[in-house]
């Protein structure tokens, strides 16, 4: 599957492909999975809160980490996206309209800017593979999510429902070669994610990357205003320094 790492919007009013099922894979799992891709890709504009951790590996204590973050995404499809970012990556906040991207780091007010592809889908594409920057839960909601879990797992399956708070969820868990997956969907009209848990096995290590997703809003009215970035006052703009560049001693920072 692609960077199943990114964040989740991109995908707003893009037609799903047909989806082939395979022997291994439960049809009731394969049915709550495409309603909830369906009903995401119907959508023209959409806002959450997703809230993130995952494992990294700390050389100063020697050890694993687990380290947090949350977002507040705000989409409009095709091409309006914002993403307001606090927890261990600092405070940093995300701007897209459809031609340039903007990254401001409020402790240090400075602000990078790019330009950008004409689309959502294609703006993270091009920022992840430039920059490796992530966004959160984009593989959810990318327009081919179902076909790339088939294409990587094993065997997909529904486990039962289950309760997370106040919310009845199907469980779908996803087996695969190098790395496992679980879903959590809910069990209503909307069928959206609840939340999802990324389990990968790589040189000997079992990682995890999770996220739970609130206060989800379909459809709602955003002003274009919302994803128009305006440098604050005394800000200061740094060149954004691409993976492929080579950055020297106190060049710009990333």
């Amino acid at each position: 599957m692609r960077t199943i790492i990114l964040s989740a919007v991109l995908i707003l009013g893009a037609a799903a492909p047909a989806r082939p099922q395979t022997k291994t894979d439960d049809p009731k799992a394969l049915t709550v999975l495409t309603r909830m891709a369906d009903n995401i890709g119907a959508l023209h504009s959409c806002s959450f809160q997703l809230d993130v951790s995952h494992d990294e590996w700390d050389a100063e204590t020697g050890m694993m980490v687990k380290l947090h973050n949350s977002h507040e995404v705000f989409l409009t499809g095709p091409d309006k996206m914002l993403v307001n970012t606090t927890g261990d990556a600092g405070h940093r906040g995300f701007w897209y309209d459809g031609k340039e991207a903007y990254s401001y780091w409020y402790g240090e007010n400075n602000y990078g800017r790019v330009s950008a592809p004409p689309t959502i889908i294609e703006m993270i594409k091009s920022i992840h593979e430039a920059y490796g920057v992530d966004f959160p839960a984009a593989d959810l909601l990318y327009p081919t999510f179902v076909d790339d879990l088939i294409a990587q797992s094993q065997r997909i399956t529904f486990r039962k429902l289950v309760r997370i708070g106040e919310q009845e969820c199907f469980h779908i868990m996803a087996k695969g070669t190098e790395q496992d997956m679980e879903l959590w969907i809910a069990n209503d009209a909307a069928t959206l994610p609840v939340k999802y848990l990324f389990r990968t096995r790589e040189k000997g290590q079992v990682t995890e990357y999770q996220g739970a997703f609130s206060d989800w809003k379909m459809n709602p009215d955003l002003p274009t205003t919302l994803f128009r970035f305006t440098p604050p006052p005394g800000s200061r703009e740094v060149r954004l320094v691409a993976r492929n560049e080579k950055r020297s001693p106190g060049g710009p920072k990333k």
